[in-house]
C-alpha cells in the first residue's frame, strides 16, 4: 500500500521591478483556457508554430506541490531559425520564444514573455537585433490581439 503523498500549496510571488528591462507582460480578464487558446490561435495567425506546451501545474502536483494554473507555451518558425542562426549561431540559446501563463487568485491571468529585443540586443549583431524587433513586434501584437473589446488587458 503506497503512502499518502503530502501536498505544499505555493503561491505565486508578484513579479520584482528589475523585470521591466527584459520581460514584457500582460494581465488578462480572460478564463485560463480561453487565453491559453487564444494564444495559441495567435501564434499561428503570426506565421509561427506552437512547439510545445508544458504544465507546470502538473509537474509540481507530480512533485507534491500545489500550485495555480500555470501554462509555458512555446514558439517559434524554421524560416526565423534560418534568419538567427546565419546571423550568429550562439544565437540559439535565445529560441524558442515562450508564453508562460499564471492564473492569480483574483482570476485574473498573467502572461509574461522574455523580450526579444533585449536578448538579440546583447550579441551586438546588427541582423540579430532586427531580428529581436521584428519577433519583439509580433509578441507584442499577439499578446494585445488576445483581448475582446470587453476585456481590455492591464499592461505592467
Amino acid at each position: 500500500m503506497a503512502l499518502a503523498q503530502q501536498v505544499t500549496g505555493i503561491v505565486f510571488a508578484h513579479p520584482a521591478g528589475a523585470k521591466a528591462a527584459f520581460q514584457q507582460q500582460r494581465s488578462y480578464l480572460l478564463p485560463f483556457a480561453e487565453l491559453a487558446a487564444r494564444l495559441r490561435t495567435g501564434i499561428e495567425a503570426a506565421g509561427l508554430w506552437v512547439l510545445h506546451e508544458i504544465d507546470p501545474q502538473a509537474i509540481l502536483l507530480r512533485g507534491g506541490y500545489d500550485i495555480g494554473a500555470a501554462r509555458q507555451i512555446l514558439f517559434f518558425h524554421p524560416r526565423v531559425m534560418k534568419r538567427l542562426l546565419e546571423a550568429d549561431a550562439a544565437a540559439i540559446l535565445e529560441v524558442p520564444l515562450k508564453f508562460a501563463l499564471l492564473e492569480e487568485p483574483d482570476g485574473s491571468v498573467r502572461v509574461s514573455w522574455i523580450s526579444p529585443a533585449a536578448a538579440f540586443a546583447r550579441y551586438g549583431n546588427p541582423a540579430l537585433s532586427t531580428l529581436g524587433d521584428e519577433l519583439e513586434q509580433m509578441c507584442d501584437t499577439i499578446a494585445d490581439a488576445v483581448h475582446s473589446e470587453e476585456t481590455p488587458p492591464g499592461r505592467h
